[in-house]
């Protein structure tokens, strides 16, 4: 439950209010932070010192969230679950964000890594969704970046922040409570906030009619900076030296360091790259390449590749009747692309574009109109991508460890006794305290 809100209204003038929600004849609410504290009952729980890090997997199905461990892929436990869920990293590498349209529940995936001088300790204990819930109205984008987590509330256009090193409390149990930061934007829309460094945030500008643009925002919602020329704007993605691009339906923005930067193709003035996959360490970002603006579910045969460096946007075809969805899309070892495509297969790139290979995993499969149906799904954690085979009702594990050499393997399938649907997880190969995934 949460404890009564500390409020604190930022001064901030008519002008700025005006400036970051669009030009209006009328007033419009100014931007304002506040700062509450979510508190919780939380059982403890057997905790054991393991002789090495683990990964453990997260599978919704309808009714509930598998936990699985990555590498003997045995299901640790079934947490009952109605809605429809999703799943986003909490930015610590033990828990995910479960969102169910109306709130965010922590989910404890029960392995974590510690630091200890010049050593690691890895402790496990039971998976578990615990008690630390948040309200949010039509839940969205749950981002994390520089030691921050933001979960937005498309029904409010507010965000929640918090520091996810706080989410384990020195017993190592999941804490009881987890301080917030809540940021108002001036309009409800269907939007993202991700935590830069300073105290700012890079934010998606809307309302419900139509998404705009990007701006820059400090800790109390005044704009520092904007861009208006991202209509649509949906997906973003981190790449390196801290740069960020952002979907929009004529082309994509690169933001970094204060600057933004729009990409287009002009031979398809219509050319959303809604949904994107970056890395940290590569400038290049994979993205869709829709073009179609009235088709009811467009199936892509194309994809992108933002080069953040060259600010260009260079596409990439596919095979004749080959497509693939929003939940496609990965990176891979030194910075490969992966792309599982409607004819069964898991298809792999080079960073810089060059065609390695591709791996059979399964039956061909089409794309439902539906976007909250199952389709395959993946997850990546270091040279081991974990592929959802709803069809079959299975769980497919792809060695990824000789990927630059063009070869890729299956190496094993495993027998799900509920169809999956979304796949996340945390990593045994990432540094203790970071984030698992990026989205």
């Amino acid at each position: 439950m949460l404890t009564p809100r500390r409020v604190f209204i930022p001064t901030m003038t008519c002008l700025t209010a005006l400036i970051i929600s669009g030009c209006s004849a009328t007033p419009t609410p100014a931007p304002s932070a506040t700062t509450e504290t979510g508190s919780t009952s939380t059982q403890n729980t057997t905790i054991s010192e393991a002789s090495s890090p683990s990964s453990r997997l997260a599978l919704t199905y309808d009714g509930g969230i598998m936990i699985l461990d990555g590498k003997t892929f045995e299901i640790l436990t079934s947490i009952d679950k109605e809605g429809f869920l999703r799943l986003h990293p909490a930015g610590d590498n033990r828990h995910l964000v479960v969102a169910d349209g109306s709130s965010y529940t922590m989910l404890d995936l029960g392995a974590w890594t510690q630091e200890h001088g010049d050593h690691n300790h890895y402790y496990t204990t039971t998976p578990s969704l615990t008690q630390l819930t948040f309200p949010a109205d039509k839940t969205g984008h749950v981002i994390s970046s520089h030691g921050k987590t933001a979960m937005f509330a498309d029904g409010t256009g507010t965000f929640q922040v918090y520091n996810p090193a706080q989410l384990t409390q020195e017993s190592q149990n999941t804490a009881s409570s987890l301080e917030l930061q809540t940021v108002t934007l001036p309009a409800a829309h269907h939007g993202f906030a991700i935590p830069l460094a300073d105290n700012r945030y890079l934010v998606s500008r809307g309302t419900e009619e139509s998404r705009t643009g990007a701006a820059l925002i400090d800790a109390q919602g005044n704009l520092l900076a904007e861009n208006k020329d991202c209509p649509g704007i949906h997906g973003e993605a981190q790449a390196a030296n801290d740069t960020y691009t952002l979907g929009c339906q004529d082309g994509a923005l690169i933001y970094t360091k204060g600057t933004f930067t729009k990409v287009t193709n002009p031979q398809d003035p219509y050319s959303r790259s809604g949904n994107q996959a970056g890395d940290p360490d590569s400038p290049i970002v994979l993205a869709d390449y829709k073009t179609d603006q009235d088709a009811e579910l467009e199936r892509p045969e194309q994809f992108a590749l933002i080069n953040t460096l060259t600010q260009e946007r260079t596409i990439i075809p596919l095979p004749e009747g080959v497509s693939y969805t929003f939940r496609s899309l990965a990176r891979g070892p030194e910075g490969s692309h992966l792309l599982l495509t409607t004819d069964g297969k898991l298809r792999y790139w080079a960073e810089d574009g060059t065609e390695l290979g591709a791996v059979d995993i399964m039956e061909p499969w089409t794309e439902s109109t539906t976007w909250q149906d199952p389709r395959p799904a993946i997850w990546v954690d270091g040279d081991t991508a974990y592929v959802t085979d709803p069809a079959s009702k299975k769980l497919h594990v792809i060695s990824l460890a000789q990927i630059e050499q063009g070869s890729a393997e299956v190496f094993a399938s495993i027998d799900l006794p509920h169809v999956p649907n979304e796949i996340n997880g945390i990593s045994r190969s990432a540094h203790p305290g970071t984030d698992s995934g990026h989205q």
